[in-house]
């Protein structure tokens, strides 16, 4: 409907500021697979498609090993068009409460703040103002309660979610969440009248936009030129609550024979404990670059998908070698993958690295990306997604190498 809004109404003058992409439909695959049976509880359409695509995953959990030719040709648009902002439209389920639609910002901290700041303090309060008082619905931060309604949380901070990780690559993201249990026609026109809304913002405030996008790439490119021991990078994080607590419009509840909770139709506010952003729990320096030997042309490559700029090294130098003290390896598969967390230590030690070797240094704009990708103890980089389980064993070495600062190398 926007798209034909847009398209079809001649000099529109949002063309004069703006330049919009649309994607109308990501997963394909799973769209087409229509069926009444898929998404019971939904409030509409009579038959709708289904989450994963045609290889069973989900692409909204790719974002890191970027596994889905979908995931892949995204993550390149990210790095070729370098879009200021990204909206991106679902629909949730969930715990009961009065918006149509819940939202969120790029939940991961160790993004550049101002990004993440521009989106959560100034875009999104604007937008839910203009919204309620234009187009009549209720907007808030996505979330869901605990079973005594004293606490709102909201999803994860790892990038394997688009949000989290468009955050750290220094870019503008947000999450769209119409309410499964409004309407199908007011999920619809609420998620059209936000994603308007959003782009009147951005023309309005384009000049800000730039400035800010601007200025996370140069900063992040030029704390890699000249890392500083307290220039941390989080690479483990947990929820963490807003100074304030926030009221939810929610309903009353009462829980049936079969003890599940179901909301009645008297509407009630309740006050929460907003579990809404995430602070680490284990952080990393900055540092110069990582090297890695012959035999990780996987990760290059993997690397090089995500847009990273990856090179040949010859030469010796003084690096930080990480000894693997531990590996916790999840039961379950999820995704296809058993995720691993990585226990380990450095020690300083200088290696010689041979023609065929590979340096990834930081001085680029996706280089706190590649801090969070190649830390082995990093809770959704690639070792949690098992790129280097043929290269690991508990008391080995890690097989990247960590390059604290450019004079520790020697060509």
């Amino acid at each position: 409907m926007l798209t034909r809004e847009l398209a079809l109404q001649r000099n529109h003058p949002l063309f004069e500021d703006l330049i919009i992409v649309f994607a109308p439909i990501y997963n394909a695959d799973g769209n087409e697979r229509m069926s009444p049976d898929n998404r019971r509880g939904q409030i509409g359409p009579d038959e709708m498609g289904q989450r994963p695509n045609a290889q069973g995953l989900d692409l909204n959990r790719d974002y890191i090993k970027l596994e889905s030719p979908e995931a892949r040709s995204l993550v390149r648009f990210f790095t070729e068009w370098d879009p200021h902002i990204t909206i991106d439209t679902h629909t949730t389920n969930g715990s009961h409460h009065r918006y149509t639609l819940t939202y969120d910002y790029p939940l991961n901290p160790s993004g550049h703040p101002a990004p993440i700041a521009f989106v959560r303090d100034q875009l999104l309060p604007a937008v839910t103002k203009r919204v309620r008082e234009y187009h009549g619905y209720e907007l808030f931060f996505y979330g869901n309660f605990n079973r005594d309604r004293t606490t709102w949380t909201t999803y994860s901070a790892q990038p394997r979610f688009g949000g989290p990780y468009q955050g750290l690559r220094g870019q503008m993201a947000i999450l769209s969440e119409a309410y499964s249990y409004a309407s199908f026609k007011d999920r619809v026109l609420c998620t059209r009248d936000f994603v308007r809304e959003i782009l009147n913002y951005a023309a309005e405030n384009r000049k800000q936009i730039i400035a800010i996008h601007t200025q996370a790439a140069q900063e992040t490119t030029a704390a890699g030129e000249n890392p500083q021991p307290d220039d941390l990078v989080g690479i483990r994080h947990r929820p963490a609550a807003y100074s304030q607590p926030a009221v939810i419009k929610g309903f009353v509840e009462q829980v049936g024979e079969d003890g599940k909770r179901r909301p009645t139709e008297q509407e009630k506010d309740y006050p929460v404990v907003h579990l809404g952003r995430f602070e680490p729990t284990l952080s990393v320096a900055r540092p110069y670059a990582y090297i890695l030997p012959r035999g990780l042309e996987t990760i290059v490559e993997k690397l090089r998908q995500h847009g990273i700029k990856v090179e040949p090294y010859e030469g010796e130098g003084v690096v930080e070698v990480y000894t693997i003290e531990k590996i916790n390896r999840r039961e379950r598969a999820f995704q296809g993958h058993q995720n691993v967390l990585l226990d380990a230590h450095s020690d300083l030690l200088r290696q010689q690295f041979a023609e065929g070797s590979w340096i990834v240094r930081t001085a680029q704009p996706l280089g706190t990306l590649v801090v969070y990708l190649l830390e082995p103890e990093s809770e959704d980089g690639f070792a949690a997604w098992n790129f280097f389980d043929d290269h690991i064993s508990q008391g080995g070495v890690f097989p990247v190498l960590r390059v604290r600062a450019a004079r520790d190398l020697s060509p």
